[in-house]
């Protein structure tokens, strides 16, 4: 039998297709355009929501003792180091790559712990005191150790705005490896409590620089990576 002939005993209009019934129709013809969702627009819902605490700290803080008689060109380049930080590691977090629907966990996760390794090569290697003007812990009573873990803390403490806005949004973009994910809002939300600590902080060696203010950046994304798995099962 030739592929255009029909099975005998078959009427052709048994297969015709049924038309459309009226209600189909009427559902067709109320169809509207949805609106795509931006691609930046989980990144500025989370960043101004991050931003709101740690920018009302440093307006109403005062500013570290050292900050004027510390080099100017040091002071800006270590202040943007930190928003970048802040900026990639958030970016690569909530923003798909052109082209993708979702985040990428594996570029979330580059993101995240590349931030931390660059800030953490910048406060070994350049690191900057005033002397006489930049504090030492022991000139406020405190260990290496104690002042670092106050830092530390208040670091994550400046995270979680961040971490709970991003939380929310990533609840809903990451159905896989929101570990990865979660490192990264964490480095984000960090590295924002570091640029806080960068203003306010009078204590400038690189032991304390490390251990509190990139240590606390690196808690927060450990935070983050152990945060968004929980987050999603509920």
């Amino acid at each position: 039998m030739k592929s255009d002939e029909l099975p005998e005993g078959l009427p052709p209009e048994r297969l015709a297709p049924p038309p459309p019934s009226a209600n189909l129709m009427a559902a067709v013809g109320q169809m509207r355009p949805v609106r795509t969702r931006s691609r930046l627009g989980a990144f500025a819902a989370v960043a101004v929501a991050a931003l709101a605490v740690p920018g009302w700290v440093v307006a109403s803080h005062a500013l570290r003792r050292d900050l004027g008689a510390l080099p100017r060109g040091w002071v800006v380049a270590a202040a943007a180091l930190w928003a970048a930080a802040f900026a990639v590691s958030l970016g690569a977090a909530l923003v798909p790559a052109r082209g993708d629907v979702l985040p990428a966990p594996a570029r979330g996760s580059r993101a995240g712990l590349s931030a931390v390794l660059a800030l953490l090569v910048f406060g070994l290697c350049a690191s900057v005191e005033a002397p006489g003007f930049s504090l030492r812990p022991e000139d406020v009573h405190m260990s290496l150790l104690g002042s670092a873990g106050h830092c530390a803390r208040f670091a994550l403490l400046m995270a979680l705005p961040c971490l709970a806005v991003g939380l929310l949004v990533l609840r809903r973009l990451a159905p896989m490896g929101g570990a990865r994910l979660g490192l990264a809002l964490g480095a984000a939300g960090g590295a924002l409590g570091g640029l806080v600590l960068h203003f306010i902080c009078p204590i400038a060696t690189a032991g304390h620089v490390v251990l509190g203010h990139v240590g606390g950046m690196a808690l927060a994304a450990a935070l983050g990576a152990v945060a968004l798995p929980l987050a999603r099962k509920r």
